[in-house]
């Protein structure tokens, strides 16, 4: 079959391939072993650094044509990258306005998103994303 189905989708192999390179890219621009932020400069700082990183990995990976078999899953998986997008902006915004509790939500909503979009990865068989 080769790498794409006929109508322009990618194989499942050939979709992993190319997410987890996307992934790959972006991890290699934005280290995953983030320290806490402690202070609400170090938290702008960080959101305005990694936030125009994952939207732009998230425009890619939003381009690839997945098999219809994994359209479902790869919805779900890019839901949860995009509530995790939102949330790093919230936090963000947070942080401007030196608002202590609204970073704390964003950031657990940042957290959630991460977990669930990393659960969805997984099912679909992403090793990096």
């Amino acid at each position: 079959m080769g790498g794409c189905g006929g109508n322009g989708r990618l194989s499942h192999g050939a979709f992993v391939q190319q997410a987890d390179a996307v992934c790959s890219a972006y991890n290699a621009r934005v280290p995953r072993a983030v320290t806490k932020p402690k202070s609400y400069v170090a938290v702008e700082a960080y959101v305005a650094r990694t936030l125009p990183l994952y939207e732009a990995a998230l425009r890619k990976l939003d381009e690839l044509e997945p098999p219809s078999r994994d359209a479902a899953g790869v919805q779900t998986w890019l839901a949860a990258d995009r509530r995790e997008s939102r949330a790093l902006r919230n936090l963000g915004l947070a942080a401007r306005r030196r608002d202590f509790p609204g970073v704390t939500a964003a950031a657990a909503q940042a957290r959630t998103a991460s977990r669930d979009a990393k659960r969805a990865a997984a099912r679909l068989g992403l090793h990096v994303c």
